[in-house]
């Protein structure tokens, strides 16, 4: 029992400071402390934790060797694409920096899937942490949104940083959310759950936080389809069928009024009007001129249809230089496609799309396949996953989409932990037959 003890300690302590590290970057309270430091510190402590328990990681990972293949094919490609396609105009620690980080995060999330409560915890410290700045601030200087951008509720001292805070905290307000809900195991904390939920919808509304918000909806609506999926899942395609065209034409019903929407405020905060004004804003590096911009230049070269134009070769081709180590502050950094797939299309083409998008929803596909036994917690770290992909689609960059590569690599570990349950059940139940 001791041994046990002991080992639940140290997956809870190490699934605490892996997730630390994989957020280091974002918590905003970090930035002022030194977030870099933080990230080196917690990563360089999370390796030395995962190392003294490599053996239960690798009985992990032995559960689960059809996702780490395609996961390899699909690095190998990478390689091969950036090697052929991109290193003439793109400088190799490019290459090394994806390798490096994405692997590393993927390991810090597969074993942060040993102890769910205490990553889960933390999300909810930090929205706490949130909670308490938002209310001092409301309470001294009134609303957040004052003149039309998020104020300077940390004393960072810089606005043009300050306004930028918005989707960081959506995002982890979302995450705790979801934590919230997993965490639910008795009827005050369900009920605790569902008060926070409306509230923290309605406060993204009104910071912006349009991605995170979208994200957010769309993990619930996983969540709650999930729940449809083990009861009846032809009843479950027909409504995911529905929801989708439901999407589309209010999506495009939306468009089209906002282009034709002359009352909109200029100095509105909330998240619908500044989505409309954006609409009608020829800024060309707001996400809709973007995403055309990259579209047409995809039809308009389709030698470059099958394998790219490689990897890191976006901001290249839109002349602002080539991206260099993914930590660096280069210019080039902050230009890509703000959509994860429509950047593999651009510069991994055909092939390159569909080794990430087979990789990337491989691990849906499993967890539902054992969905019946999840906990309730499981369930929800899904659903985490399932937020980050979503986000990834509206503001996600190839290079840097670590956070959806920890919770990749956290439903992976799921499906493992899962596995590896199912298969000494089965082996008890075997045995008493035998016996």
């Amino acid at each position: 029992m001791l041994v046990n003890y002991d080992k639940r300690a140290l997956a809870g302590v190490t699934a605490a400071v892996v997730t630390t590290a994989a957020f280091a970057k974002i918590f905003v309270p970090f930035y002022l402390i030194g977030s870099t430091a933080i990230f080196a510190v917690t990563g360089a402590l999370g390796a030395a934790l995962i190392a003294i328990s490599w053996r239960p990681i690798c009985t992990m990972a032995s559960k689960v060797s059809d996702i780490l293949l395609l996961v390899g094919a699909f690095y190998i490609f990478a390689i091969a694409n950036f090697l052929f396609l991109s290193r003439p105009a793109v400088p190799t620690t490019h290459l090394f920096g994806i390798l490096i980080f994405h692997v590393l995060f993927m390991i810090f999330g597969f074993a942060a899937a040993r102890a769910l409560k205490a990553a889960m915890l933390l999300f909810l410290a930090a929205a706490a942490f949130y909670f308490i700045v938002i209310v001092q601030h409301t309470i001294r200087f009134g609303d957040v949104m004052r003149g039309g951008a998020l104020n300077d509720i940390l004393g960072v001292g810089d606005p043009n940083i300050a306004i930028s805070f918005h989707q960081p905290i959506g995002t982890m307000l979302a995450l705790a959310t979801l934590a919230a809900i997993g965490l639910g195991s008795n009827r005050i904390r369900q009920i605790l759950a569902g008060i926070a939920l409306p509230l923290v919808l309605l406060f993204m509304f009104h910071i912006a936080a349009r991605t995170a918000l979208v994200a957010l909806a769309c993990s619930l609506t996983f969540l709650m389809g999930s729940f449809l999926w083990t009861r009846s899942k032809s009843f479950t395609v027909l409504g995911a069928i529905a929801l989708v065209l439901t999407i589309t034409v209010t999506a495009t019903l939306f468009y089209q009024r906002a282009l034709q929407d002359k009352n909109v405020d200029p100095k509105a905060p909330d998240a619908i009007s500044r989505t409309i004004r954006e609409i009608q804003d020829p800024d060309p590096g707001f996400r809709l001129p973007i995403w055309t911009r990259t579209w047409q230049r995809i039809l308009a070269e389709p030698d470059s249809l099958w394998f790219g134009r490689g990897i890191g070769m976006y901001p290249v081709n839109e002349g602002v230089g080539a991206p260099d180590w993914v930590l660096s502050k280069a210019a080039a950094s902050r230009h890509y496609p703000h959509n994860v797939h429509l950047e593999m299309l651009y510069e991994t083409g055909i092939v390159g799309l569909l080794l990430f998008s087979i990789v990337t929803l491989f691990p849906l596909g499993a967890a539902l396949a054992h969905w019946h036994w999840f906990s309730l917690a499981e369930k929800s770290a899904v659903s985490m996953y399932v937020f980050q992909l979503v986000g990834s689609e509206l503001s996600g960059s190839f290079a840097f989409q670590f956070l959806v590569w920890f919770f990749f690599a956290l439903t992976v570990g799921i499906v493992a932990m899962k596995r590896m349950e199912r298969a000494t059940a089965a082996g008890r139940q075997h045995g008493c037959i035998d016996h």
